[in-house]
């Protein structure tokens, strides 16, 4: 039986951004890679892979080189990026990226994060507090979205009183990868971008005389000393603002959209708090927060038996890798006790694995702690979730809640 080729159009279509894991195992099933030709793109599906990918970064690039838009028709086309900016971090290469990485990474480790938990709290308590009072509403735009904002803005010494036009900002970069917006939309959200990083260098600068004491000031120096270009030192901090709060708001979402679903869950995680934090891992691998990332070929190379030029363009399929059977078994199901719950990509691996992974599980497994212990959580009648349209990010746009105070559980 022959198997029809994946399109351009299936994996842009709103079914598939809403529930992508039917495609993801058509792919999986189909071949490791697939070159979607009217989109210049190839799709890396299966974990085997990706794990090639990642592991060889002299060969497969994580440069910024171009954006998706909708073209005129609607179908997905390429937008030459080329020059617009350092790539940092997430997207610099060796040796650029081993030296901003060691400029701030001191802030993000295990220790410095820990010490970061009762801060967490104090921001998560009182407003999980007034959401349950109030019997829920939506908990995206309430809580998800505004409490990694505060958390990563106070870890980066950024104010309290910037954190609406922070979150702004940082829809927009999102947006600006998200592949659904079109060229008038493309040039509206590149000057968000030019006000943001404007804004940035300006907290910057004013660190020089007087400091933050966060993470801004950490900047501040190695840019004094020489150890960062001043529009390096910006970009960084941008990209710590997006990401740092991204992920998290994703996981939060679909970690309370699961539990909303699961009485028999939520019942067992109160008389169990440590397997939250089992929990967290098992919702990044069946949701990861990022839908994907993108490589480019330095020189000709061969991928799951496919043929790749120089410069061909690849999109890793975090989610399409987390549920590998060959990676996972039984990978669609929800396993508390599954072993090795830490292996998923959802926060890559490698030189690239993510700066804030553990303060967005941190900040992820106390807000749910906090949410479980203040009532019953259920999906409304008639409730209907709906996802940002992106190819970049899985991560809804609301998600009505009711939380009933008088809890079940023990």
């Amino acid at each position: 039986m022959t198997r029809a080729p994946v399109l351009a159009e299936d994996v842009f279509t709103p079914a598939a951004l809403d529930d992508p894991h039917p495609l993801y195992a058509r792919l999986r099933a189909a071949a490791p890679v697939h070159h979607l030709p009217g989109a210049g793109l190839h799709l890396v599906a299966r974990h085997a892979q990706v794990l090639e990918v990642l592991d060889d970064p002299a060969t497969y690039s994580s440069n910024l080189t171009a954006l998706f838009f909708a073209g005129e028709d609607g179908r997905p086309a390429l937008l030459d990026a080329g020059g617009t900016g350092p790539d940092v971090l997430a997207t610099a290469d060796p040796p650029a990226h081993t030296g901003q990485r060691a400029v701030v990474r001191h802030a993000f480790g295990r220790g410095a994060v820990e010490s970061w938990r009762t801060g967490v709290e104090e921001i998560a308590a009182p407003r999980i507090e007034e959401f349950a009072a109030r019997g829920g509403g939506d908990w995206m735009a309430e809580l998800a979205a505004p409490l990694p904002v505060l958390v990563i803005a106070r870890v980066l010494g950024l104010p309290d009183a910037d954190a609406a036009r922070l979150t702004t900002w940082a829809d927009a970069g999102v947006e600006l990868f998200s592949g659904h917006a079109d060229a008038d939309r493309m040039l509206r959200l590149g000057a968000d971008m030019a006000d943001f990083l404007g804004y940035l260098r300006a907290r910057l600068d004013a660190a020089g005389t007087t400091p933050t004491g966060g993470l801004v000031d950490t900047l501040v120096a190695a840019r004094a000393q020489g150890g960062l270009a001043a529009d390096e030192a910006t970009a960084v901090l941008l990209q710590l603002v997006i990401a740092g709060s991204e992920s998290t708001t994703s996981l939060l979402g679909s970690a309370v959209r699961l539990l909303a679903g699961r009485p028999d869950l939520q019942d067992r995680l109160r008389k169990d708090p440590p397997a939250v934090d089992r929990l967290v891992e098992e919702v990044l691998r069946l949701e990861s927060p990022f839908r994907g990332h993108f490589r480019i070929t330095t020189r000709p190379a061969v991928l799951g038996g496919v043929r790749l030029p120089a410069g061909a363009r690849l999109m890793l399929l975090w989610g399409a890798a987390n549920r590998d059977p060959a990676a996972h078994p039984e990978p669609d199901a929800l396993d508390l006790d599954r072993p090795g719950a830490k292996g998923h990509l959802a926060f890559g691996r490698g030189i690239h694995f993510c700066l804030g992974a553990h303060l967005a599980r941190l900040e992820a497994v106390v807000a749910l702690r906090l949410l479980l212990a203040a009532g019953d959580l259920a999906l409304p009648p008639g409730a209907a979730p709906a996802y940002v349209p992106s190819l970049f990010v899985r991560r809804l746009a609301r998600l009505p809640i009711e939380v009933n105070g008088a809890c079940t559980g023990g």
